[in-house]
């Protein structure tokens, strides 16, 4: 849809008054904000618009996550085989290096959507993902790129640069940095 109305629920417009218009809409023209208001009112100076109503859900502009590590879903409610990390270099080497290290391909993909959705879920539209999979760098951010495209969402991405695991792998990750800033030139999508 190039143009349409989002409306008919309480509208947070988060601006300097942190207004609340109660009954609010946004319409959007070839995906930008055009307008804000009263659902009504736009309808009705826009009436051959699509209209979608939200049947009183809140409205509110979408949040940015600017930290998250994707492959971390996998993490969630993971009980390690011995004592808790007392700091953060132990969790660094006791989950997180063990966990990127493990992954494969699918993993990648599924990490990130299951990660996705629940951003879906939390008002998350636009995400700064930081990669690590050292044993399967190549083409590691096109597969999450095909997820975020999959989701709708706005992501930049991009592949974590360490040299914890040596030179080769460090000029790996590197290239795949390279090779995808490539691909997003050349590609122009808004959305990565």
């Amino acid at each position: 849809m190039k143009e349409y109305i989002i409306g008919n629920g309480p509208l947070l417009t988060l601006n300097d008054e942190n207004r609340i218009i109660m009954l609010g809409g946004v319409y959007v023209k070839n995906g930008k904000i055009e307008k804000i208001g009263w659902s009504k009112v736009l309808r009705k100076y826009h009436p051959n618009i699509p209209f979608i109503d939200v049947e009183n859900r809140l409205i509110m502009p979408g949040l940015i996550n600017t930290h998250t590590h994707f492959y971390s879903t996998f993490a969630r409610g993971m009980g390690l085989k011995d004592a808790p990390p007392t700091n953060f270099i132990e969790t660094l080497e006791r989950l997180w290096w063990r966990l990127d290290k493990a992954l494969t391909e699918d993993d990648i993909y599924y990490s990130t959507l299951i990660s996705l959705i629940s951003s879906i879920r939390s008002g998350v539209t636009t995400i700064i993902d930081h990669h690590s999979s050292p044993n399967a760098i190549p083409y590691s951010l096109d597969i999450i790129a095909k997820a975020v495209k999959k989701c709708r969402l706005r992501a930049c991405l991009c592949y974590e640069v360490s040299d914890r695991d040596g030179s080769e792998i460090t000029q790996k990750a590197i290239e795949e940095n390279v090779r995808f800033a490539i691909r997003c030139k050349e590609e122009k999508n808004p959305m990565l």
